[in-house]
């Protein structure tokens, strides 16, 4: 094999190479480098929306929530003990109240999902503190406080400080007037999702039971956190199978699924379609190694009637196009490394949040994806080899000599 390996590094690096067959082979190992890089970012980018979808979910609704068909969870506390005993691995739990309201503010009204939150236990069950980018958590007492979205402030006009109306859908009996009632802005929420930060508000959880009227001691679900969000459907089965009905435990996977089979569609599509621009290039290193065989006929045909075998003569041509793809597919990976990097840390490309979810380009760049991207390009340069390796192995060393 070393002699293989010393006739393939002497084709592509030789003196006396054909200029044309040079450039050639600098195209096809430029275009592997571009494919593998386009590749190596594309998914970083893919990837980066995929965990950075994750922890907005996880960190706004934690990653198991429980629901009752009959919308009212009578005891918080029972069931919260009930829980625990079912499922050990559960580290955090949550009861919390939420229904549709109109929040309205001087001439301006917006839709909203408030929650009534019980914020001692939201802090361990989720990541919402880190979110709060102006003022505080709600809190209870003669003058109620909420906090809202930063999109739902900007829809409103509101400020820290206003006081908003929170309107039921709900009437009051003997009355034909929606329930209102007057809460003070303490916080302004911002995930840098759009769909929470325009939607999503939340109130003390004592305030939500006053104003739904729902019995003391009662939620209407309950957000869960486990030692490892991968495994939470698994929870989440298992206390179906424990609490049965009416109640129902769906994690964060169950609750998104539309959205995060769309995410992992959309990678296996963009895969696919940049793969392409690898197999083009694969094209050009036949190419190459078609042009080399017609060049080094004579010397193959020399080597062949010395009494090299057939398949040390087709594993050289398998070497020179293992090396530009090889070469082409690390460089790539340098590239796309380089240029994941400058987009994590600068953010200069914004997206439209209302259509994208985010507000920046997220990146995660995983060894795992950089290690198959490389093995694709290999493979396919590998496979670009087969013809021309085979050509050269079945041709003989007579045709080579005939007109010399």
């Amino acid at each position: 094999m070393a002699f293989v390996s010393i006739l393939a590094k002497r084709f592509l690096t030789g003196k006396k190479r054909n200029t044309f067959i040079s450039f050639i082979s600098a195209v096809s190992l430029f275009g592997v480098c571009l494919g593998v890089a386009a590749l190596a970012v594309v998914m970083s980018v893919m990837e980066g929306f995929e965990s950075e979808l994750q922890s907005v979910i996880t960190g706004t609704h934690s990653h198991i929530v429980l629901y009752s068909s009959k919308q009212v969870i009578p005891n918080k506390y029972e069931m919260i003990e009930r829980l625990q005993k079912a499922a050990p691995e559960i580290e955090a739990i949550s009861p919390y109240v939420f229904s549709e309201v109109m929040l309205a503010h001087k001439s301006r009204v917006v839709g909203s999902m408030v929650e009534g939150i019980d914020v001692n236990s939201l802090k361990k069950t989720t990541r919402v503190e880190r979110h709060l980018s102006q003022g505080i958590f709600p809190s209870s007492g003669e003058a109620p406080s909420i906090v809202i979205g930063k999109v739902l402030a900007e829809k409103l006009s509101a400020k820290l400080g206003d006081n908003i109306s929170v309107i039921s859908p709900f009437f009051d009996k003997g009355t034909l007037q929606p329930r209102a009632k007057k809460f003070r802005v303490d916080g302004i929420l911002s995930t840098g999702m759009y769909e929470y930060d325009s939607k999503y508000s939340l109130i003390t959880i004592d305030d939500a039971v006053v104003f739904f009227r729902l019995p003391s001691g009662s939620a209407s679900a309950i957000k869960m956190k486990t030692n490892n969000a991968k495994n939470s459907y698994l929870t989440a089965q298992k206390l179906k199978k424990t609490l049965r009905y009416p109640y129902v435990a769906r994690d964060w996977t169950e609750l998104n699924r539309n959205l995060l089979y769309a995410v992992k569609l959309q990678k296996v599509v963009i895969f696919i379609v940049l793969t392409a621009i690898i197999v083009v290039a694969a094209f050009n290193i036949m190419s190459t190694l078609v042009m080399m065989m017609s060049e080094k006929k004579r010397e193959m045909s020399i080597l062949k009637a010395m009494g090299m075998a057939r398949r040390q003569s087709a594993a050289i041509f398998v070497s020179v196009g293992s090396i530009i793809g090889g070469a082409g597919a690390f460089a790539g990976i340098a590239l796309g490394l380089l240029l994941s990097q400058i987009l994590a840390k600068t953010s200069f490309i914004k997206l439209p949040p209302d259509v994208y979810f985010f507000s920046y380009l997220p990146v995660d760049v995983r060894p795992s994806t950089l290690i198959i991207v490389t093995i694709s390009a290999m493979v396919v340069a590998l496979l670009a080899t087969i013809y021309p390796a085979y050509r050269v192995a079945v041709e003989s060393p007579v045709e080579g000599l005939r007109y010399e």
